[in-house]
């Protein structure tokens, strides 16, 4: 069946026209989603992009039928990555965050704004004491959420060693916060 023939039966809301996209394109897209995301969320981002395709398919009237669906999924599948690693990079952030205020919390800071504060001075005055390498783990880690495997790519060393000097400067920022160093 032609693209043509395809579009006419999603005009028409007859659920066969999906179920020929899925059998001549279906593989072919999911490839591409697969490519970018887990196998789970390739397969979400493939339903979406037919969704939007049965929805929008009157109004757009796409002349390349792959090619539409091919620039749908991947705006998806884009977007759902993005979403993933802000998700990740919060989480991290929260941990060190935690960490920090449970910390501050024993010096009577009145407001969380004020906690808040206080934990980016700390960090700004630690950082400033720390070698570059360092500066940058820790920074990439806690900051922009990257992985440890990542990390060490970037500077030149081990995972485990990485992961170490990641927990090591962890510690001694508590530390420094709790002797009233920083």
């Amino acid at each position: 069946m032609e693209d043509k023939q395809i579009l006419e039966l999603i005009l028409k809301r007859d659920e066969a026209g999906i179920k020929e996209i899925e059998q001549r394109y279906g593989a072919r897209l999911r490839l591409i989603a697969e490519g970018l995301l887990s196998k789970e969320d390739a397969e979400e981002c493939l339903n979406d992009a037919y969704l939007i395709l049965w929805n929008h398919a009157s109004e757009v009237k796409p002349q390349h039928l792959f090619a539409y669906l091919v620039m749908i999924l991947k705006n998806l599948a884009r977007q759902r990555w993005r979403d993933a690693k802000a998700r990740k990079r919060d989480a991290v952030t929260v941990e060190l965050s935690e960490q920090l205020a449970e910390t501050l919390a024993d010096f009577g800071t009145d407001t969380e704004g004020e906690a808040i504060l206080n934990a980016s001075d700390c960090i700004n005055r630690f950082l400033k004491k720390q070698e570059k390498k360092n500066r940058v783990m820790f920074v990439l880690r806690y900051w922009y959420g990257k992985e440890i495997r990542e990390i060490a790519d970037y500077v030149g060393i081990s995972s485990a060693a990485a992961a170490k000097a990641l927990n090591r400067m962890k510690r001694k920022l508590i530390d420094a916060v709790r002797k009233g160093e920083i």
